[in-house]
């Protein structure tokens, strides 16, 4: 019986480099920001719930810097923000119903709209501080009306148009990552895989 020879292992792949953001790249984020925290400013002296701002800053920095990131995407985006906000609402409600520690009810907040994020898959992070405005703005069911909706219609609309410019972002503001992740093409084109095929 002729003795097995074992193969060794293949060698590390080397890690991709990552570019720097090309300054047009640069140029279209601090534009893409400035231009829809201005307008959410605007709509804010509306309202009497200024906080909600920093909430939407760090959106802004999701949306125009990682705009390719999942919590960039529309369904997590808007998703995340008002999901946040209705468990806000809820927990709000029973703080008013109930009584109690208000420390204890907004910590409960922040948890129960993680959860809901996650369980949705609408994880979103800055739209975790949206419970916590609420309570600190003591807000009502019109919160939702006045000034979440209009917000998120502003920062989704100058996103849409920044994202979608020829450079630096290329076509779609939002791609598919089932269609465009290294990884899961790679899974995709092995043999082991119906759709893999051998050389």
């Amino acid at each position: 019986m002729l003795p097995t020879t074992i193969d060794p292992p293949p060698p590390p792949r080397p890690r991709p480099r990552r570019r720097r953001p090309a300054p047009q790249r640069l140029l279209a984020g601090f534009l893409g920001t400035t231009l829809a925290l201005l307008g959410c400013v605007a709509l804010l002296r509306w309202t009497d719930h200024p906080w909600l701002l920093p909430s939407f800053g760090g959106s802004c920095v999701i949306l125009f810097g990682m705009a390719r990131g999942v919590m960039a995407q529309p369904r997590s985006f808007l998703g995340g923000h008002v999901l946040a906000t209705l468990v806000g609402l809820g927990f709000r409600l029973g703080y008013v119903t109930v009584g109690g520690p208000i420390e204890l009810w907004g910590a409960a907040a922040v948890g129960a709209a993680l959860t809901a994020m996650a369980a949705t898959r609408t994880i979103h992070s800055p739209a975790g501080a949206n419970p916590l405005v609420v309570f600190a703005e003591q807000a009502g069911p019109g919160f939702l009306l006045a000034p979440l909706l209009p917000g998120l219609a502003m920062l989704f609309g100058i996103a849409y148009l920044v994202n979608n410019l020829d450079r630096p972002w290329g076509a779609g503001p939002w791609p598919r990552f089932r269609e465009t992740s290294p990884r899961r093409r790679a899974v995709r084109n092995s043999p082991a895989t119906p759709g893999g095929k051998r050389a």
